[in-house]
Order: structure tokens, then C-alpha cells, then sequence
């Protein structure tokens, strides 16, 4: 009986041991954890658009990756996060970012794609375009959110529209281009002549961009006083033109950005 004894405590004693050992070696290499990035969830689009940022997204000659461009602020901000997300094929994708606002315009490069460790990278294909959300943090916190359409002109076409078709330019230049961007910035540098009638399109390419063509876009309301005004980096110009059923149509001078103003006297 005492043999019998002896040997269960020897049992319990070397099981103890082997769990004791057993335990600390998985706490000492625990197992890595995932966390999700918390999504901006502010309403958006509420602010006026005279208070809204200038911004643009710019395609890069490499056809992998693209600019994200805060030019101006009407309303102050110390800093900005951005979720990006585009079509590429059937897949959503997207990224994450933050920018600290200080001296402007302040930029960040956006691959459309993914590097490994050992810097294989590997890049999204028949890339569509999709929504830009910026958070900006300030004394108020405010978020935009808009639409951009990105096309791989390898086709050489001469013709482009917006996502929300509100926007549809037509010129020989494009065929030049073999990346263009066309996004519904949420606001302008400074504002132009006249009362501010339709949503503000930027249209960026890898090279230099000019030329003219015929450019139609739609107003919120009909008017004979309708213009389309352009903005060279530097002024407004504006554009007369046709109008019909809220749409105008004008040759314009290829700009980085525009909009539609009444100029009613």
C-alpha cells in the first residue's frame, strides 16, 4: 500500500511539474493580436462648402500608386485622417492614413497594392476609383466625403466622366494622358465670382495637362446667367456657354479644377 502511495504522489508531483512548465513556456510567447482600425464615424458633408477644404487625388506615373493633396483650409484643423477605399476589379480595397496639418498643401502617397516584409510587392489591377472620408480634428471636428473615378486610358480615349456623370469632358489632350482622376473635391481654393451652383470637380494627370475641350456640367438650377469657371492654380476663369435642363456645355481651357456659378447682375 505504502509502494502504491509513493507512486501516485509521484504521479501528481512530476504533472504538476510538466503543466507548471507547460504554461509559463506559452505565456512567455504569446500568440500576436489582430486589432481592427477604428472607422470615422462623424456625419459628413455637413459643414457649408465655403468652409470646406481644397483637396485632390492625383494619379502617379507608375500607375501603382496615388496623391492625396490637402491645398488649402477654410476652417481650421491640426490634423486629418483619411480612409480611402476603391474598386479594383470585384474587390473593395482601401487604406488608412493621418496627416498632420501644418504648413500647406501637405500630401501622402497612396500605394494601390501591397509590399511584403522582404519588398515583393504585389498591385491591385483594373483599379475603378471610389470614396475618399477625411476626418479633420480641430476646435470642430468635421468629416467630407466624395467620389473620384480613376481610368487607365491605355485605350487612349478622348473622353472622361465623373462617378455621379454630372461632370463628362471631351478632348483630344486626354488621349495623351494615360492616368487621369476626376474627384468631387469637397471645396475650392477661394471663391469665385458669382453664387456657387454645382458640385466643385478637381482633374488631375501624371503630366501636364492642357489644351481645351468641351466640357458639359450639370447645375442645381437653370439660369441664362450660368458660367463655368476654372481654376488655373492661380484665378478663376470663366467660361460661357450652352444651356439646357440645368446642364451647361462650354469650351473650356483644361484646368485643375471646376464649377458651375450663376453671375445674375
Amino acid at each position: 500500500m505504502k509502494k502504491i502511495l509513493m507512486i501516485l504522489v509521484l504521479l501528481l508531483v512530476v504533472g504538476g511539474g510538466a503543466f507548471f512548465f507547460i504554461k509559463n513556456k506559452s505565456n512567455a510567447n504569446p500568440e500576436p493580436e489582430t486589432t481592427q482600425k477604428k472607422r470615422i464615424s462623424e456625419p459628413v458633408n455637413v459643414i457649408p462648402v465655403s468652409e470646406r477644404p481644397y483637396m485632390s487625388i492625383d494619379p502617379l506615373a507608375d500607375g501603382h500608386n496615388v496623391n492625396i493633396t490637402i491645398h488649402s483650409l477654410n476652417k481650421p484643423a491640426q490634423s486629418a485622417e483619411y480612409e480611402l477605399e476603391y474598386q479594383a476589379g470585384s474587390l473593395l480595397q482601401g487604406a488608412f492614413g493621418s496627416l498632420t496639418m501644418g504648413t500647406l498643401p501637405q500630401s501622402t502617397k497612396i500605394l494601390m497594392g501591397s509590399c511584403s516584409a522582404g519588398g515583393a510587392c504585389t498591385y491591385h489591377e483594373d483599379v475603378q476609383g471610389g470614396t475618399l472620408l477625411v476626418r479633420f480634428d480641430g476646435e470642430e471636428v468635421y468629416a467630407l466625403k466624395s467620389d473620384w473615378k480613376y481610368l487607365d486610358n491605355l485605350a487612349k480615349n478622348d473622353q472622361i466622366s465623373s462617378r455621379d456623370a454630372k461632370f463628362q469632358l471631351s478632348s483630344p489632350s486626354l488621349t495623351k494622358q494615360r492616368f487621369i482622376i476626376v474627384y468631387n473635391s469637397p471645396g475650392y481654393p477661394q471663391a469665385p465670382q458669382g453664387e456657387v451652383v454645382s458640385d466643385v470637380y478637381a482633374l488631375s494627370t501624371p503630366g501636364v495637362l492642357n489644351g481645351v475641350g468641351e466640357l458639359t456640367m450639370r447645375a442645381n438650377f437653370d439660369s441664362p446667367d450660368l458660367k463655368i469657371a476654372g481654376w488655373n492654380g492661380q484665378t478663376w476663369q470663366y467660361f460661357s456657354g450652352q444651356v439646357e435642363d440645368k446642364m451647361i456645355t462650354a469650351e473650356v481651357d483644361l484646368l485643375e479644377l471646376y464649377t458651375v456659378v450663376s453671375q445674375a447682375s
